[in-house]
């Protein structure tokens, strides 16, 4: 049997081993942030919808009875007063309100339930979602790049590597968000896409995308009207697919909203930009002159990722004079700043990273013959 033969197997074998550290270290290594309290409170409602008593105690007793000394301290402000995250540790009604910035995640907060259902405790089932997701990641994406070079296997896997090396994605792994999760399944919709499966498979991964993260609802349908305008040049005639496609994910993101009686766009980004309420009632209210200053003030901060968006932007324009990859490049590069007009946060690597990686992987999927004469 040649090594042509078993290299995928050979890869794919260390490639398990690797990530199986990594699984290991991610777990040892995890953080109990400040957004824990939220994603388990989340969880009692979903258990006892009709009974909100008593959630806070419940969700910081069980934190506190996990969680290294430091990282609880640091989870409820060390404890200063006039501090928020000391505030709503301590009131129960303040606490039960903001429930809803976290109860639309919809797929991460029903992971939580079934892992603890299972006999997880509450706290590590919340961990677990995303630190299983960057188990399954690596594979994930060694498929696509395999897929994009076909007969190679060595670049694909030193590819793989690098990427699940970065800091952001390993730190992703660590942290009680659905971050990680949704970056899965961007990267599975990214493998959909290479593999140019039928739309329907593409929108219920979508679909999964926004129970994870319902703020992705722009990247969905922007996805949606580039496939519907792209097919209408190509084909001169209407697929009414997109359109339906793109109704019931505008209807199923209101869903969400209303069911979870969340406040809206604006009471998050008062309460994330503005002005910190202890309770969330009331006036969110703020003019544009505001917004712009925030955005302004910001948007000096977003330099790595705005290069990193334009050298895959510019990457994929050189290699490729292909419409459909061009355009989807340049949806993903609108994408992360419109995610930033929304929440200018450019800190906030989780927000983005998951653009930024599709755009990576269209800019090799752009490449791919040249990286393939490359290494003849």
């Amino acid at each position: 049997m040649t090594f042509e033969k078993w290299s995928n197997k050979i890869y794919l074998l260390i490639l398990f081993t690797i990530s199986f550290v990594l699984f290991y270290l991610n777990f040892e290594n995890r953080e109990y942030g400040w957004d824990m309290p939220g994603y388990l409170g989340s969880y009692y409602l979903v258990e006892n919808p009709s009974n909100n008593l008593n959630i806070q105690e419940n969700v910081y007793a069980l934190i506190k009875s996990e969680a290294p000394k430091f990282q609880y301290e640091k989870m409820v402000g060390f404890h200063v007063k006039g501090n928020w995250n000391d505030w709503i540790s301590k009131n129960g009604d303040a606490f039960n309100l903001q429930i809803s910035y976290y109860s639309i995640k919809v797929f991460y907060v029903f992971l939580i339930f079934c892992f603890h259902k299972i006999g997880f405790s509450l706290p590590i089932a919340a961990f677990l979602p995303n630190i299983i997701s960057f188990f399954i990641f690596g594979f994930v994406l060694y498929s696509i790049f395999k897929e994009i070079l076909k007969d190679k296997k060595l670049i694909p896997f030193i590819l793989t590597l690098i990427v699940l090396l970065i800091p952001p994605f390993r730190y992703l792994a660590t942290i009680p968000s659905p971050d990680m999760l949704t970056v899965l399944i961007l990267t599975w919709f990214g493998y959909s896409v290479v593999k140019k499966q039928e739309l329907y498979i593409q929108f219920m991964i979508l679909m999964l995308v926004i129970f994870s993260r319902p703020d992705f609802i722009i990247f969905g349908i922007s996805y949606l009207g580039i496939y519907f305008l792209y097919h209408l040049y190509k084909k001169r005639k209407i697929n009414w697919m997109p359109i339906v496609f793109g109704v019931g994910m505008m209807a199923t993101y209101f869903l969400i909203l209303k069911i979870n009686n969340y406040p809206g766009w604006k009471d998050v980004f008062y309460d994330s930009f503005i002005q910190r309420r202890m309770i969330i009632t009331g006036n969110a209210n703020f003019s544009f002159h505001e917004y712009r200053q925030v955005f302004l003030d910001n948007i000096t901060n977003f330099k790595k990722i705005t290069l990193i968006s334009l050298v895959c932007l510019i990457a994929v324009f050189y290699f490729t004079k292909d419409l459909w990859v061009r355009s989807l490049a340049a949806l993903l590069v609108l994408n992360v700043f419109f995610k930033f007009a929304f929440f200018p946060a450019p800190g906030e690597y989780r927000f983005f990273i998951g653009f930024i990686l599709l755009l990576f992987i269209t800019s090799v999927y752009s490449a791919k013959d040249k990286i393939r004469n490359l290494t003849r």
